[in-house]
């Protein structure tokens, strides 16, 4: 199959998927509080603080990165 774009088509999509690129790069290393991060989990803080101890979601200096959300929600 052959798809036919016209020049400005092409950079409108390359323009596109960089900008998607660097809102996914924001997000990953976006650092969040825990309670926040136990919100976007839909997870209580306690239960938060239970699968920091069992190893299943690592915090960076106190604080869960967006990348360690995303995986931890994937693998969930």
């Amino acid at each position: 199959m052959v798809v036919t774009l016209e020049k400005t088509e092409l950079q409108a999509m390359l323009d596109q998927a960089g900008k998607n690129g660097a809102m996914q790069m924001f997000n990953d290393i976006t650092l969040y509080h825990l309670k926040d991060a136990a919100n976007l989990l839909g997870i209580s803080y306690n239960t938060l603080q239970q699968r920091i101890r069992e190893g299943k979601i690592k915090p960076v200096d106190g604080r869960i990165t967006g990348a360690e959300i995303s995986r931890y929600l994937k693998v969930k």
